[in-house]
């Protein structure tokens, strides 16, 4: 036998062996869906320079984007939020801003309500905005972004924290009949809205 030629035994069993280093990769794509939608934002995006076969992966499951400030593998940047929603077709499964997220953002609310309305977020099952903690309630408290509505028929879990509900005629009922579970944490809801039965 030559120097460099392989045999056909040696070939499968070559095969055979990559075949079994990768287990993952030989995964239906429903399950790799499951496995990639379940991952933080960064980390699911990653998976698409696995392979080929993994490319279009992230772009096909839910989108799960859990913001995090002090774990550096779950943190991305305020700015790289808008790019990775315009890159994702959607739908979207959760979408969460922790406390200070926004700190340094002129508009939270503006900001806020921009990227609740992106189509990545289509069909959003789960909701948790935050804005400031009770210690910055000196600045007033942005509104609730009016595009949190356009969830009212899809979204499961709310928690809402930091944030000011409108007054009076301006206060559109948040109506979201397939609420599991809701968390109202430290809002400020203005005496007119108080009154309302």
């Amino acid at each position: 036998m030559a120097m460099g030629v392989v045999t056909r035994a040696q070939r499968r069993r070559l095969e055979e062996e990559e075949r079994l280093a990768d287990r993952i990769s030989s995964l239906p794509d429903g399950v790799l869906g499951d496995i990639v939608s379940l991952l933080p934002t960064k980390a699911g995006a990653r998976t698409q320079v696995l392979s080929s076969r993994w490319r279009h992966i992230w772009r096909s499951v839910p989108l799960n984007i859990d913001l995090h400030i002090d774990d550096p593998e779950r943190h991305i940047p305020v700015k790289e939020i808008s790019r990775v929603l315009s890159v994702h077709p959607g739908p979207g499964r959760r979408f969460s801003i922790p406390r200070g997220y926004l700190h340094w953002i002129d508009d939270r609310a503006a900001t806020m309500d921009g990227w609740l309305r992106s189509p990545a977020l289509e069909n959003l099952q789960e909701l948790d905005l935050n804005s400031y903690s009770l210690q910055h309630w000196s600045v007033s408290q942005p509104l609730l972004p009016p595009s949190v509505h356009r969830f009212s028929s899809t979204l499961r879990v709310a928690s809402f924290n930091c944030l000011s509900f409108p007054a009076g005629t301006n206060a559109k009922a948040l109506h979201l009949p397939l609420l599991k579970q809701l968390a109202l944490l430290q809002l400020w809801l203005p005496s007119a809205a108080n009154s309302v039965p």
